[in-house]
Order: structure tokens, then sequence, then C-alpha cells
């Protein structure tokens, strides 16, 4: 994992936002700099996979635990040692998600009204590893996109707005699986049959 992290910060670094954008400069329309960029979706496609798998199976593996004839102290060791490494790959997976989230969402923001083709196609060439990522954040456990929707809502909200319309629909599938269970019931009034009731209604609604 150490290894595998490594060569994706590397990746990553080399394809920054920044660097992509002095390098549009240099580089021909027909000729977009597609290694490292393979490399590092690759690579985001496998970190990926191997955290949401440790922090979403741990969970049944406790419940089959509790369901064998095992005996306590064993089972409260293999618990205890399960429980570290959900700890740390929910650490590291919000920290690799979150990262992407904000470099992406303070790229959208900066580019504003601008016509500069260099910043639209760097976006554009970014674009397949943040739809990974807001991919990946879909199959999230919901337990974990829940306790850390606060540092992750201020990024997807402004990525709503993203000029790449394969985001734009990463994110619509989030807000589907992941926010829209987050959202109160919705509560079905009768339409009023009298003024009378009209007014209550508008009172309760105003409350």
């Amino acid at each position: 994992m150490d290894i595998l992290l490594s060569v994706l910060e590397f990746a990553a670094s080399y394809n920054s936002y920044t660097n992509l954008k002095l390098r549009m400069h240099h580089i021909p329309v027909e000729r977009p700099p597609l290694n490292l960029l393979r490399q590092e979706l690759a690579g985001t496609c496998i970190y990926l996979d191997i955290l949401q798998k440790t922090t979403s199976e741990i969970n049944s593996k406790k419940g089959d635990q509790l369901d064998n004839n095992v005996s306590q102290d064993e089972s409260s060791s293999t618990v205890k040692s399960d429980s570290s490494l959900t700890e740390r790959a929910e650490e590291k997976l919000v920290s690799f998600c979150g990262q992407v989230l904000k470099e992406a969402s303070d790229f959208q923001s900066s580019m504003g009204e601008t016509n500069n083709m260099d910043i639209h196609r760097v976006l554009e060439l970014r674009s397949p590893i943040i739809v990974k990522v807001v991919k990946g954040m879909c199959l999230m456990n919901s337990q974990i996109f829940r306790k850390h929707l606060r540092q992750f809502y201020p990024f997807i909200t402004k990525l709503v707005c993203c000029d790449q319309m394969d985001v734009r629909g990463a994110v619509g599938d989030l807000f589907s699986m992941q926010l829209t269970a987050l959202l109160p019931q919705k509560i079905d009034v009768a339409p009023p049959s009298s003024f009378a009731d009209r007014k209550s209604v508008g009172i309760a609604l105003e409350s």
C-alpha cells in the first residue's frame, strides 16, 4: 500500500493542475501528456478499491465473529485488530478523496469566466480521475461518508457547476446514492379545503 501510494503521489504531483497548466504551453493539442495520467488513474482505481473493500468488509466480519462459537478472548483480539485496520483505511480513504475533491474544486473556482483553452484542457485531462474518486465515494461506507460529510460537502457543491459533464454526472450520482438518504423524508400534506385550513398550513410551514 505504501509503495502504491508513493507511486500515486508522484504521478499526482507531476500531473497537478499547476504543472499541467504550465506544460500546456509547450504540448500540442493532439499530443496530451497521457502516460503519467494513465498511471495516476490506474493507481487511483487500485488504491480506492483496496480501501473501499477494507472499510466495507470489516463490519461483516465482525458480524460473522459474533455468530460463530469463538472464544471470547480470540474474538476480542480479532475485533480490536480489525478495528485498527478499519480506522487506518478510513483515514487514508477520507484523506485521499478529500484531497482530490479539494484540488478539483479549488481549480474550478479559480477558472471563473475565463475562456483560456489551456485551463479547460487541464480540467478535461484531470476529469477521469475526479470522476473515479466521486464514483468511488458513491460506494463508500455510508457511515464513513456521513461522518465526514462536513469535510466533503463544500468541495462537492463547487463541482456541481463543473465544465466537464462527466464530472457533473458523477456528482449527480453521489447526490442520489449518498446525500438523498440523509435528507428528511418528504411529508405529504393534504390540500387545504378552506381559507382557515390554508392559513393554518402556512403558519405550520413558517414555523
